[in-house]
């Protein structure tokens, strides 16, 4: 149980970085290349670490993982829904 805390916190930590994507005005596409890259430095950051350190930050490039992934199909979801109604 105590595993999810630090994979919730890696998720609203992408969840962070993709709102002020957004607000900086690029599109969805873009917000995710850019999480996508904040989880690719998180995960070669927990490399470069030392034991505890480095897994604690492994474990949050999950959650980082797991947010671009569930955002992914969201968004696929909702461009295949807009064109079945035009």
């Amino acid at each position: 149980m105590d595993i999810l805390i630090p994979i919730g916190l890696g998720f609203h930590i992408n969840l962070i970085v993709f709102i002020a994507a957004k607000i900086c005005k690029q599109t969805d596409e873009k917000s995710l290349y850019i999480c996508l890259i904040a989880f690719v430095v998180a995960l070669l950051t927990s490399f470069f670490n030392e034991a505890w350190l480095g897994m604690g930050i492994g474990v949050i490039s999950l959650g980082m993982l797991l947010f671009v992934i569930v955002t992914r199909v969201i968004i696929s979801l909702g461009n295949r829904k807009n064109t079945f109604t035009k």
